[in-house]
């Protein structure tokens, strides 16, 4: 159901709120992976009459606690002034490894979202800015941008008194509540929970193991964890009823919306090429992010940061080795590999990623919203501030949660307003060729930020497709058409 039909019906749809707890609630209410019990259900049933679920509405909320192991105070809360991190722009999203959601009535999943904890700061960096992950962003999911920490450990997400002082044996965590960045969610369109349709619906989240999540040096030494509790799931729904209802049964038969699928590569030469057969019929766009592979599994890097994937000289997206969508390659200014491309070389502030790759940039943000560059309304990636991180940073800026990070990706828009483009049989491919020295940080000492064939450089990839799909329901059944 869209707005137009609620307008239109509004005498017989009325709204309300359903707050759910998970349905593996132990007696302690904890959730964590420390504790053994990593994976938190949310199950939302159905109804004979029509109940639509408002996804862009939908928030879980709880309490997000971070504690250590060794050298702890009191509750083993974190040691003030140490060193533990969250991803800014991720948030307490960095601890979710996986989304999934099921339809009870197909029992079978519409959509499952793996590394979960790459793709939202994409979202976020690509669709806030900077003031809205301050505001809106940080009481959703305890984020911040990407500026230098002026909130530099998890001790905020302890509960301290208004005169600083923890209060004995109640410090437990701070309070959230926060979206789902799923593509069904956020598609547009109320979800059909009747029994006619999706015959209500389940969502599990899988938690991450603790090293992937609260980084940082104390964080590594003291065996830093994290835990969820007290946690709700608040569902707005409109029940319609009456003959309104009856019609509306009558007339409608599908449910159109979109999903994330991910896969994951490895690259490490200058010249690389991704290529897989997704096996998806109308991909919308496809988005990349990178990090460098060595920091994955190490406590001591942000495993959900956005790194540069190097000093990328062009793109080439392919369909079956043909170029596609575009016909013809994104070039960027360093693509001449010389200081000549430089805007002062030797001057490291002059060397901006968004202006030597303003046409990557430009791609990336209409894969990331679907849509045209000039609908795009806001981002946190910026010319000339480091919240965006936008200077010339390396592979590894702002691993370690102490400098900032850049908000890097690449991305390519296929159909905004259509039916897609269909990847079922055929290969989808990009070309990434980067500069197989660091050219753009000659000021600033050796730093790597190319791809040189070592295990030093190699970079870990995360591919998402962003699918539209269709729900039939019939008086035989339920089919899904990807």
């Amino acid at each position: 159901m869209n707005a137009q039909v609620r307008s239109n019906n509004l005498d017989s749809i009325k709204k309300r709120f359903l707050q759910l707890h998970p349905t593996n609630a132990t007696s302690g209410g904890v959730y964590s992976f420390r504790a053994g019990l990593p994976l938190i259900k949310f199950d939302i049933s159905s109804s004979e009459m029509p109940l639509f679920l408002d996804g862009s509405a939908l928030r879980i909320s709880g309490r997000f606690t971070a504690r250590q192991v060794l050298n702890a105070a009191a509750n083993n809360e974190l040691t003030p002034n140490d060193t533990n991190f969250l991803d800014g722009p991720c948030g307490i999203n960095q601890c979710i490894e996986s989304v999934t959601i099921y339809s009870k009535r197909l029992n079978s999943t519409l959509e499952r979202i793996n590394q979960y904890h790459r793709l939202c700061p994409s979202i976020i960096t690509g669709t806030m800015s900077s003031n809205e992950i301050e505001t809106i962003a940080s009481n959703h999911a305890l984020q911040h941008s990407t500026s230098a920490l002026t909130r530099p450990g998890l001790n905020t997400y302890d509960a301290y008194g208004t005169n600083g002082i923890l209060p004995a044996n109640t410090g437990r965590g701070q309070y959230f509540s926060m979206p789902l960045y799923c593509g069904m969610v956020n598609s547009g369109q109320d979800i059909d929970l009747s029994s006619a349709a999706q015959g209500g619906m389940v969502i599990e989240i899988l938690l991450r193991s603790n090293v992937g999540t609260i980084f940082g040096a104390s964080a590594n030494t003291n065996q830093a964890y994290y835990e969820f509790s007290d946690l709700v799931l608040t569902c707005p729904v409109y029940e319609m009823s009456g003959a309104a209802a009856q019609q509306y049964q009558s007339q409608q038969n599908q449910f159109s919306f979109n999903s994330w699928s991910s896969m994951f590569q490895t690259i490490n030469s200058s010249d690389s090429v991704l290529a897989q057969t997704p096996g998806l019929g109308r991909v919308s766009s496809v988005l990349i992010n990178s990090i460098t592979a060595g920091d994955l599994g190490d406590q001591r890097f942000n495993s959900s940061r956005l790194g540069p994937i190097g000093e990328i000289q062009q793109l080439r997206y392919s369909k079956n080795g043909a170029l596609y969508p575009l016909q013809y390659r994104l070039q960027t200014v360093n693509q001449q590999n010389n200081n000549v491309a430089k805007v002062v070389a030797g001057v490291e502030p002059s060397f901006m990623i968004m202006a030597v790759n303003a046409d990557i940039f430009r791609n990336y943000l209409e894969g990331l919203t679907t849509d045209r560059y000039n609908k795009v309304k806001s981002c946190n990636q910026s010319f000339n501030a480091w919240a965006g991180g936008s200077l010339n940073l390396p592979q590894n800026a702002g691993r370690d949660g102490i400098t900032p990070e850049p908000n890097f990706g690449t991305a390519i828009l296929y159909d905004a307003y259509g039916a897609g483009t269909n990847f079922q049989n055929t290969v989808w491919s990009t070309q990434i060729s980067t500069s197989a020295v660091s050219q753009l940080n000659t000021g600033s000492g050796a730093r790597a930020n190319n791809l040189d064939g070592t295990a030093a450089t190699a970079q870990a990839v995360s591919i998402y497709y962003l699918n539209k799909n269709t729900l039939v329901f019939s008086g035989q059944g339920i089919d899904i058409i990807r």
